[in-house]
């Protein structure tokens, strides 16, 4: 039989073409483009070989018999492997949004694998070909070609319909021209099977695939022609997936927004081109990324000499760039060094810029090395962001309360409302740990309204008053303070669960009084008319400036716990305390002392004449239920007569 192999012929010049533009192009690192590479090289190799065993078969016998077996088994089995190849290219599409693996993509070779298996055997079966004397012959399963193709092309299409979500209109509508333009030429030679078109098929599908990738309109920076932050992610998660480990150094440059003022944005823009194209020339375009703004990022392999390599970048940083204006620049950078092996993937990200936040905090020209001991505290902070997130998302946030004992009526008087929050893996996480997080977030002013609609909650479910508690301290944060609205937010709550302003005291720490208090002042002036009271928290601890308690409308006034613990140690601090209170006591303002473990510090605070108590010695912040046990006399009895209980408990035994 004799072949037309002029279309093929003509498909390897233009596929050759292609294949120069392929790879000199800028070579972005991901699995849809190196699977696309893939696609190219198979799709031009199997049009050769086409090609090749045409010719031969035309004159069989001035060839090995073994020559043209070979060179035939190896062109069936890339044209099994071809549409395979595809469906990867499309899955990879998907992939790269979703960075996961499905069980089914291992299972989707097993076509290919019985293709294959049927074409290797044919020199014993004749199950797909074979040859003899007269030339080339199909076998019975020579079908099987075509069933495989139309399979894996069916296959990409209930694939591509599946995630039109993810894959967007134009996306799906490209793969479908491309699906079109691989199978019509296949079509047409299974009807005409003297005309080879396979590689007509492949060529027209690259023809598509090239000029519709939008690898360079996702993944390169339009301003510095580095590649971007979904380049990096994606580069990072198929190493991190490889357990491959790299290097990474993260570049924030000092002071840009003052570049920018002084250069203009053109000169900015400038400055930061120079800087990449520096980094590339050193590393190579593809190792050097974008992150975002003014921070760029330089990846590496793990054996690297990361020491050698920050000199490097920093002498790149700091070099004087010389600009079309004619002007010249000077940059500082700070620089973070991570290591992949490290880090989980799912915090990536966050771990990069925790570590630009740290690292920021330092000064400028700052250099940190994120290694294990500090990635486990970023993962630490990671998760406490996380954990706020999830509870102002929830809208509700877990709240315990402890007790404040009245050394004059000798029950509990009131309590204080204490945020709390129970992170995965950390436990229960002190709230001067997590109260700064929310501060830098921005959760602060959101848990802070939901910790009191917690407490108006708890108060309209349980009559509180006839337990003898007058109020619910409440803390408000620095951020709180500086707010506006903060006012009427408040009374929008307590109008929600009908709670009287009388019931509610807020607590006010000595630094945010320093950090807000022209705002404070009115703020306070407002909410004071509507019954609420405040508390002046952790005295002591601070600057202890006698101004906030003048000028701002407290009621009570909260000893810090170690100034409290002094006392106990030594006379002088006794005496700073006495008068303390005599001092409080005279402008008519309660006291709280905090920080009670024991019956002796009971007994000296109350003869000192502190109004009220509030420590471990009576309850630890515990949840509503069984704060609600410690308001019963019963318990209160135990705690002021503490040998009578050991007592009777030795009598009981």
């Amino acid at each position: 039989m004799i072949y037309n192999v002029d279309y093929e012929i003509c498909t390897i010049l233009f596929m050759v073409f292609f294949l120069v533009m392929i790879f000199t192009r800028k070579g972005i690192i991901d699995f849809q483009h190196r699977i696309f590479r893939v696609y190219v090289l198979v799709s031009f190799t199997n049009t050769c070989l086409d090609v090749i065993t045409c010719k031969m078969l035309e004159d069989i016998s001035r060839f090995p018999f073994w020559i043209n077996y070979i060179l035939n088994s190896a062109f069936l089995v890339l044209q099994c492997v071809i549409p395979t190849i595809f469906l990867m290219y499309v899955y990879f599409k998907v992939q790269r949004i979703e960075a996961k693996i499905g069980r089914y993509f291992y299972a989707v070779w097993i076509p290919v694998a019985i293709g294959v298996f049927l074409v290797i055997t044919s020199y014993f079966s004749h199950y797909i070909f074979y040859i003899d004397e007269t030339g080339y012959h199909h076998g019975s399963f020579h079908i099987y070609l075509y069933i495989n193709v139309a399979f894996y092309a069916l296959a990409s299409i209930l694939y591509t319909i599946s995630y039109r979500k993810i894959l967007k209109q134009r996306q799906c509508i490209i793969t479908f021209v491309i699906i079109f333009c691989a199978m019509a030429p296949v079509i047409v030679q299974f009807f005409f099977q003297n005309y080879m078109l396979a590689g007509v098929g492949s060529a027209l599908s690259v023809f598509v695939m090239y000029f519709t990738d939008e690898n360079q309109e996702i993944y390169e920076d339009t301003v510095t022609n580095a590649l971007n932050r979904e380049a990096f992610i994606q580069h990072v998660y198929m190493n991190m997936d490889r357990k491959l480990p790299e290097q990474i150094f993260v570049i924030a440059l000092d002071n840009f927004k003052l570049i920018n003022e002084m250069h203009g944005v053109e000169g900015g823009n400038e400055i930061m081109q120079i800087l990449v194209s520096s980094l590339a020339d050193e590393y190579g375009e593809n190792h050097v990324y974008r992150f975002g703004g003014d921070i760029f990022v330089v990846v590496l392999e793990e054996k690297t000499e990361g020491a050698k390599e920050l000199d490097i970048i920093r002498r790149i940083v700091s070099r004087r760039m010389h600009l079309s204006d004619n002007t010249t620049a000077e940059m500082t950078a700070c620089i973070c060094l991570l290591h992949t092996i490290h880090i989980p993937q799912s915090n990536l990200v966050q771990t990069i810029e925790q570590a630009i936040f740290k690292v920021k905090r330092k000064g400028k020209g700052q250099f940190i090395e994120v290694d294990e001991d500090a990635t486990e505290d970023m993962h630490r902070l990671i998760a406490v962001e996380q954990a706020l997130l999830e509870k102002v998302e929830s809208g509700r946030f877990e709240v315990h309360y402890q007790p404040i004992f009245d050394t004059h009526t000798k029950r509990f008087h009131s309590m204080e409302a204490l945020a709390r929050l129970n992170v995965y893996g950390y436990g229960y996480v002190s709230p001067e740990e997590f109260i700064l997080i929310a501060e830098k977030n921005g959760t602060i002013l959101k848990i802070g309204l939901l910790v009191l609609e917690e407490v108006c909650r708890f108060i309209s479910e349980n009559n509180l008053r006839e337990k003898g508690i007058e109020f619910i301290e409440v803390n408000l944060s620095v951020v709180q303070c500086m707010q506006d609205s903060i006012c009427q937010d408040i009374m929008n709550i307590l109008n929600k669960y009908d709670v009287p302003p009388s019931m509610i005291n807020l607590e006010i720490t000595e630094s945010a009084a320093a950090d807000s208090e022209e705002k404070l002042v009115r703020n306070m002036a407002r909410l004071a008319l509507t019954d609420i009271t405040f508390s002046l928290d952790d005295y002591g601890s601070g600057f202890s400036n006698i101004n906030y308690i003048v000028d701002l409308p407290f009621s009570i006034v909260k000893l810090d716990k170690y100034i409290v613990w002094a006392a106990m140690r030594n006379v002088t601090s006794r005496r700073v305390i006495e008068h303390t209170v005599a001092m409080f006591k005279s402008i008519n303002l309660n006291i709280v002392a905090e920080g009670v473990e024991d019956i002796e510090m009971v007994k000296i605070l109350t003869d000192m004449g502190v109004d009220y108590l509030q420590g471990f010695y009576f309850s630890r912040p515990v949840p509503k239920e069984q704060l609600l046990l410690c308001l019963e006399q019963d318990y209160i009895d135990k705690k002021l007569n503490p040998k009578k209980n050991d007592k009777e408990e030795k009598v009981n035994v």
